[in-house]
């Protein structure tokens, strides 16, 4: 009877000490600090974007994509299967994602050399779109006229590149093969995947996480647009369209002066 009468007493005492853990898990409200039974699910350890890493050889803690993982889409899909118009965003989509085309993902040919054309149809809305991206992506830098004069190019300690620079116009004669600095491929490469110089430190970012493949090439077309307005003359333009063109340069030149007045404060 004594032993079966301990052994309540345990039994009650264990409900009550349970009973008192447990009613730090209840959702009623009370002034006590809540219980931490598993404080490393609280406090975990954690790296933000663009942080420094010490684990990483590289120093960085976003990583990149494994080297031979293919990315896939939610829904399988074959182009070879599928005809029509609607077909035609989800082809697109899917090369995309499979990007099997060095040509247009990465602007090299066969033999790994920056191709020398756009891969795709250069039209109005193409150029449009690449004006778009420049001004978002590189005009900072190299100026919404592609001089190189962009506010934040000017305050760098290296020299901005000038789009304008013969070398990325047509081939070198100094250089065997012409290089490549020429090349809509090069700007491609730049544009998308960065600049590095022969020690491996970088000159300049690479803007393929916010652009896709076509938009890295649109903005080749347009850079080649800039190109183009720089080289050309009024004699280029068609006869019908050089009144509107004329009035428009008058406007930007009067709009410079006034500018400028303002600036110095009315001084000549």
């Amino acid at each position: 009877m004594k032993h079966d009468l301990s052994n309540i007493l345990l039994a009650l005492a264990i409900a009550g000490a349970s009973a008192g853990t447990l009613a730090g898990c209840r959702g009623d409200r009370e002034d006590a600090p809540p219980r931490e039974f598993f404080p490393d699910l609280d406090n975990q350890l954690k790296w933000t974007p663009q942080s420094k890493s010490e684990f990483f050889a590289d120093g960085r803690t976003m990583r990149g994509q494994v080297a031979g993982t293919v990315a896939f889409g939610a829904n399988a899909f074959n182009p070879a299967d599928q005809q029509g118009e609607w077909a035609k965003a989800y082809a697109a989509k899917r090369e995309d994602l499979l990007r099997a085309d060095p040509a247009i993902h990465q602007g090299l040919d066969a033999d790994g050399k920056a191709i020398r054309a756009i891969p795709f149809p250069v039209t109005m809305e193409f150029i449009k779109q690449g004006q778009e991206k420049f001004n978002i992506y590189c005009s900072v830098c190299h100026g919404y006229l592609g001089d190189g004069k962009g506010q934040v190019g000017l305050k760098w300690a290296t020299p901005v590149a000038n789009l304008h620079d013969p070398k990325y116009k047509k081939p070198d004669p100094n250089t065997p093969g012409g290089g490549d600095l020429y090349t809509d491929g090069h700007i491609f490469r730049v544009g998308m995947f960065g600049l590095y110089d022969v020690s491996g430190n970088q000159k300049m970012p690479g803007y393929a996480h916010g652009m896709s493949a076509k938009d890295g090439w649109a903005v080749v077309a347009y850079i080649r647009a800039l190109q183009a307005s720089r080289d050309g003359a009024i004699d280029d333009v068609p006869a019908a369209e050089r009144p509107a063109l004329e009035k428009s340069k008058a406007a930007l030149i009067e709009q410079a002066q006034k500018a400028a007045t303002a600036a110095t404060g009315g001084a000549k």
